[in-house]
């Protein structure tokens, strides 16, 4: 899951090549705040698709209307990971890119690792109690609702809190003590690869802005691919497609961020890129909503460049609507979000299978409704006493001139 931050502080520096880089950077600035918000959108959809499980509940009615874009909510990762790599460029690629420094690297790493480890660590110890439970209940698998156990061991246990639980595995079923925590994993490789690929891509940040989509769009035709009804694509998911899928999704992002930058080159009126955006992610709904099915639809992806390029030059009304304060929260604490709603799908899934059987609809629909408050509860309290505190505490463990 990418984290929206806040660009650093431009400090002075000796270094020629650097400080030009910095101005230059600053050419074009895209509105961060509109991919906050696209960040709680994107939450949402992984959500809903997930909610799944729910959905003969009062939730019926959504599902009814909107099927066939919940049923490509795993599309919200990808999302995710496009975003990522265009904050990550807007955010370090100037401090990055010029050369290898070995503590400009660290301070880089270091900042990640504090914004993504408190409150997943916290969510692992969770399920590990759960998992505890459940064990003397049903078998490891079926508890996950995974179609392959997690690893419950020792080492299995050091792979989560290490983060690197997916990289021993080609499938991500599995992987992780909750379905989607395995992309947890593939964000964190991804950034301890960020300081050689920033050294490529500051090479590459005068590109036209056109060629930079282009490249986007380029980087991305192999993990898209697998939705379509090809020999490659044909079986299921493929060995190890997670890390075809994070390192597409993520350059594609990295080369979005060039375009965004690069913007100023083409003139272009910033008044129609909040509509273009608009049109774009409406294009994409009703490309999912004719394509019917997972599959097809994966060939979604190659639009979310686009998509992103044009929410941070958006302007205008689509800026100020997006700017709304609890899309901004929502936004900033979507990976609480995201660590948190399984928790509570598991709970309704074996609550509604083992204690509600003849209950009623009533019933199934209480019990929906505290599930669905309890993960906006958890959420809240996860960002805000969790995820946030640590980070800053954690920052603070390194000097504040070294790391922003």
């Amino acid at each position: 899951m990418v984290s929206i931050i806040s660009p650093p502080r431009r400090a002075a520096s000796g270094n020629s090549i650097a400080g030009s880089a910095a101005t230059e950077l600053q050419r074009s600035r895209p509105d961060i705040g509109t991919l906050t918000a696209l960040r709680f959108v994107a939450a949402l959809w992984v959500v809903l698709f997930h909610l799944q499980a729910m959905q003969h509940t009062f939730l019926a009615p959504l599902y009814g209307l909107f099927r066939p874009v919940i049923a490509n909510g795993d599309l919200g990762v990808d999302v995710f990971f496009v975003l990522s790599g265009f904050i990550i460029t807007y955010t370090y690629l100037d401090r990055l890119g010029p050369r290898f420094r070995w503590r400009a690297a660290g301070d880089f790493v270091w900042a990640r690792f504090a914004r993504m480890w408190p409150a997943f660590a916290l969510v692992v110890g969770v399920l590990g109690l759960w998992f505890a439970y459940g064990a003397g209940q049903e078998s490891v698998q079926a508890w996950s609702l995974q179609t392959q156990a997690p690893d419950l061991s020792p080492w299995g246990l050091a792979k989560q809190l290490l983060m690197v639980h997916l990289w021993f595995q080609p499938g991500t079923d599995g992987a992780s003590w909750f379905g989607p925590g395995w992309t947890v994993s593939a964000e964190w490789l991804a950034y301890l690869a960020f300081p050689l690929l920033a050294l490529v891509l500051f090479r590459l940040r005068r590109l036209h802005p056109l060629a930079a989509l282009a490249a986007s769009v380029l980087v991305l035709l192999p993990t898209a691919a697998w939705g379509l009804d090809l020999p490659i694509a044909t079986g299921g998911p493929q060995p190890y497609e997670w890390l075809l899928r994070i390192a597409c999704c993520f350059t594609a992002g990295a080369f979005a961020c060039i375009a965004a930058q690069n913007a100023d080159r083409m003139n272009i009126n910033t008044a129609l890129a909040g509509p273009g955006a608009v049109l774009a992610g409406a294009a994409v709904a009703a490309f999912l909503a004719a394509a019917g099915k997972p599959g097809p639809g994966r060939l979604a992806v190659l639009a979310f460049p686009l998509l992103i390029v044009l929410l941070s030059l958006a302007r205008g009304r689509v800026r100020a609507a997006l700017g709304a304060r609890w899309l901004q929260y929502g936004g900033r604490s979507s990976y609480s979000l995201y660590l948190v709603h399984m928790f509570f799908i598991y709970l309704f899934y074996w609550l509604d299978r083992d204690w509600l059987q003849g209950a009623g609809p009533l019933a199934a629909n209480l019990l929906a409704a505290a599930c669905l408050a309890g993960i906006a509860v958890a959420t809240h309290l996860l960002y805000r006493y969790v995820e946030e505190p640590a980070r800053h505490r954690l920052r603070a463990l390194v000097p504040r001139d070294r790391v922003r």
